[in-house]
């Protein structure tokens, strides 16, 4: 490969060159492409080219030099981290540890490899490597056989399968994060989310994790859409195996505990204690009565965002609180204000039809005409 040729990952035009390792590294990116020479002393083509692709490599390796790229000094340093000379013995073993360590495969897709390193500080180390192949899915491009075929496919087929790494750091501003390790944290909470769903690892509350590490709804969901419809085109393929994916009711029941810890969240900095224990024992009893969180109650088609944002705004309602809070209910699971109201009055139009009457006590307090629909308070009218 010439050395004035582009990175295609991210077009720069310099490189290092390593003769003995044949790799040509981006200095912008850290892309790693095989670099050949022809030089007698090296030999690299033959020695240490094509036969170094097949050597394992372990991603979470617990070495701080590999792990940002950068290699142990072969020749020994004389000074340890402090400045403190270093006795013969223990150059010895440091030279012999950093030839093992310049022996060593490097990871060829650096990116990758942060994804995964990413994964582990932010939710653990069994996470991190039960999510591997979702990760070098999201992050390594296909193969030359497999890029081959994706040119035969539809366009749609053939955009699906696009590198999901590319899209999500390409985006305009605001979808995509403002630094490399944006990017990364952004890409871990997607596979993550995903892993869930498919992998059945365990729940968490996203909304926590977004806040935590500064990632935007908008951010969040263009990652999550853009790795799960690329997963599923190479799973069509055959080029992935297929998740097995969770059971809907264990899915419901999670997703239902945390819209509940998040609506318990956004409305306890504007209720009384008094009053979200009041509103929070009606909501949970109403949720009882639409059998949920179940796959056989009346809504069991409704996303369960939307049926436990309408059972708290109309708690709320019914309670002359819903004054201000429209935004903070939808906000909670994950809606937009227009789309929570839109499918509470769908609701109310089915229970005034008799075709829900599982729903009753949402619109109706203490034997009150369930056809009058909601009976707003005053503030509640006004937003």
């Amino acid at each position: 490969m010439s050395e004035n040729m582009e990175c295609e990952e991210c077009c720069g035009t310099k490189f290092t060159i390593d003769q003995a390792r044949a790799e040509r590294v981006c200095d912008g990116c850290g892309l790693v492409d095989p670099h050949y020479t022809t030089d007698a002393d090296t030999n690299s083509s033959i020695g240490l080219g094509d036969t170094r692709q097949t050597e394992s490599l372990d991603v979470f390796a617990n070495n701080p030099n590999a792990a940002q790229g950068g290699r142990m000094n072969p020749f020994g340093d004389r000074t340890d981290y402090s400045g403190n000379r270093l006795t013969s013995s223990q150059r010895r073993m440091f030279i012999r540890l950093s030839r093992a360590d310049r022996s060593s495969q490097r990871e060829k897709d650096p990116m990758c490899r942060e994804v995964k390193q990413t994964m582990a500080r932010m939710f653990g180390d069994n996470v991190a490597r039960a999510t591997t192949h979702l990760a070098d899915a999201a992050c390594r491009k296909l193969t030359p056989d497999q890029e081959a075929v994706r040119k035969t496919l539809t366009s749609g087929e053939n955009s699906a399968l696009s590198c999901p790494k590319t899209s999500i750091t390409r985006k305009e501003k605001g979808v995509r994060g403002e630094s490399h390790q944006d990017n990364l944290q952004i890409i871990a909470l997607a596979i993550a989310s995903l892993s869930h769903e498919w992998l059945n690892t365990p729940a968490f509350n996203h909304q926590i994790v977004m806040a935590e590490y500064g990632i935007s709804e908008v951010q969040f969901k263009n990652a999550k859409s853009t790795i799960s419809k690329s997963y599923k085109a190479r799973c069509r393929q055959g080029w992935a195996a297929a998740p097995r994916v969770m059971a809907r009711g264990a899915l419901r029941a999670d997703q239902l505990d945390i819209a509940a810890e998040n609506l318990d969240r956004a409305l306890s900095e504007r209720l009384s204690p008094s009053d979200l224990d009041a509103v929070t024992g009606y909501f949970w009893n109403t949720m009882t009565e639409l059998n949920e969180p179940t796959v056989e109650g009346p809504l069991a088609n409704v996303a369960i965002g939307y049926v436990a944002g309408c059972v708290m705004y109309a708690a709320l309602d019914l309670a002359g609180l819903s004054h201000g809070n429209l935004g903070r209910v939808a906000e909670a699971v994950e809606l937009s204000p227009a789309g929570l109201t839109n499918r509470l009055k769908n609701i109310q139009s089915q229970v005034s039809a008799g075709q829900l009457p599982e729903a009753r006590s949402m619109f109706t307090l203490d034997g009150a005409d369930e056809d009058s629909g909601p009976s707003p308070s005053k503030e509640g009218a006004e937003e």
